[in-house]
């Protein structure tokens, strides 16, 4: 697995904490600690989980697999995490 990531993924690393923060309807009653620990721990979480489908399907397909294509399926899924928070 390539771990070089680009200035892009940085930049969507950075979008998913202020989504997190977003997404979090405890936010102003939370600790500190709890609001910093939501805010770093579920985008990297979601890129943790995201790099198990990005691994399988780069072998199927014989490509190495990319860091920055378990940033880009986890700012995806945090996409729809808002949405769905939008909605309800």
């Amino acid at each position: 697995m390539d771990f070089k990531t680009d200035k892009s993924s940085w930049a969507l690393i950075l979008v998913m904490m202020i989504i997190a923060y977003f997404i979090n309807p405890w936010a102003a009653s939370s600790t500190y600690l709890m609001l910093a620990t939501q805010i770093i721990g579920l985008p990297l979480t979601l890129i943790f989980l995201s790099c198990i489908p990005v691994v399988i399907f780069c072998y199927f397909i014989k490509m190495i697999p990319d860091i920055d294509y378990s940033i880009r399926l986890a700012f995806v899924v945090m996409i729809f995490l808002l949405i769905k928070h939008l909605l309800n």
